[in-house]
């Protein structure tokens, strides 16, 4: 079987790649788009390929934000753009989000129903945002299969020990340090974060490391975290797996805050490495095989985050407690539940 992944985000996502190499043990040749076209990016880019299937991921890709002054012709044609497609190839959806992030909008709304529409088949990562897929879109239970994200700690070293991650990173072995890691958005709920820390009693730290997704937010985040002395530590720079591997090493937990969220790699990421997690019940798409004694779910800041994160710095990074979900989100296993949905629709 020949199926086509767009768009390519294997530069920012190990999740394709992962992916594509599990899936040739199952007789699948996956081919990535070369580059990105314009006017009709999604017809255009599988112009000359013949094969069985267009496994789509991320479709705002093909109607994305640039503030180029072209946003609103993007939006206007994708829905040509995905007609044109389907006439050619069978289109199966992985949703990795219900939404864009950060994007809002009457069009956008219309360009996603239209795309759960087309598809044969939606992959989603949880029973629960299988559930929500199907109020959202009014999708038929039928078009819908539930397979866990891949295992990304395999695209990464193993952690180093705390003692030399820290000393790397100059932070004392006495400190209890909490990290948010990943891109540094809006939507991941980082600024009330940085306010209960700084009114927090509690000796512990929070560290903030990735890229702002704009200079504008970057500086937004620096203003917010001044006045908070040690307690909020800031490294807002683009992560190298060896920069995030020391951070995790590092950290007594991690901390997920998101405003909303459908799917979250960097969590799975956590959980895989056998580090403690502190995340909302709110977010409830996200499976992390609960309850564990390793994720520790709480109500609000302002009610019982301090219970939880006391609990959570209590508990040490144990990567063999992690081990039965690490088989049960290993690539070969992926890979053999996402061919048998090709076959079924292909």
């Amino acid at each position: 079987m020949k199926v086509f992944f767009a768009p390519d985000y294997r530069k920012g996502v190990a999740y394709q790649a992962l992916l594509a190499e599990a899936l040739e043990e199952h007789g699948v040749e996956v081919t990535f788009p070369y580059g990105h076209r314009r006017v009709l990016p999604l017809c255009r880019g599988i112009e000359g390929w013949r094969g069985d299937l267009l496994h789509l991921h991320w479709p705002e890709k093909f109607f994305e934000l640039r503030r180029d002054g072209f946003d609103l012709l993007r939006k206007i044609r994708y829905p040509l753009d995905l007609s044109l497609t389907l006439r050619r190839v069978p289109i199966l959806l992985t949703a990795h989000d219900l939404r864009p992030h950060n994007r809002t909008g009457r069009l956008l709304a219309v360009n996603f129903q239209r795309t759960y529409d087309a598809a044969r088949a939606i992959i989603a990562h949880s029973a629960k945002a299988a559930q929500a897929v199907g109020v959202a879109y009014d999708v038929k239970p039928e078009k819908l299969h539930v397979i866990p994200h891949g295992d990304l700690s395999v695209s990464m070293h193993p952690l180093p020990l705390r003692s030399a991650a820290r000393a790397a990173l100059g932070i004392p072995e006495t400190e209890r340090l909490c990290l948010m890691f990943g891109t540094v958005e809006p939507y991941k709920g980082i600024e009330p974060v940085i306010d209960w820390w700084r009114n927090a009693a509690a000796p512990s730290t929070v560290a903030i490391a990735g890229k702002p997704y704009s200079t504008e937010y970057g500086e937004t985040i620096r203003r917010r975290a001044q006045g908070t002395g040690a307690k909020v530590r800031l490294d807002l720079n683009w992560q190298s797996d060896e920069a995030l591997e020391r951070w995790l090493g590092a950290a007594d937990c991690v901390l997920f805050h998101y405003r909303a969220i459908f799917t979250s790699g960097a969590a799975c990421l956590a959980r895989s490495f056998g580090i403690p997690i502190l995340i909302p019940h709110r977010l409830d798409t996200v499976d992390l095989a609960e309850p564990h004694p390793l994720v520790f779910r709480f109500d609000a800041l302002e009610t019982d985050f301090s219970e939880a994160l006391e609990r959570a710095l209590a508990v040490k990074r144990d990567h063999e407690a992690a081990e039965e979900w690490r088989k049960a989100t290993a690539w070969p296993e992926i890979a053999a539940q996402t061919a048998r949905v090709y076959a079924a629709i292909a």
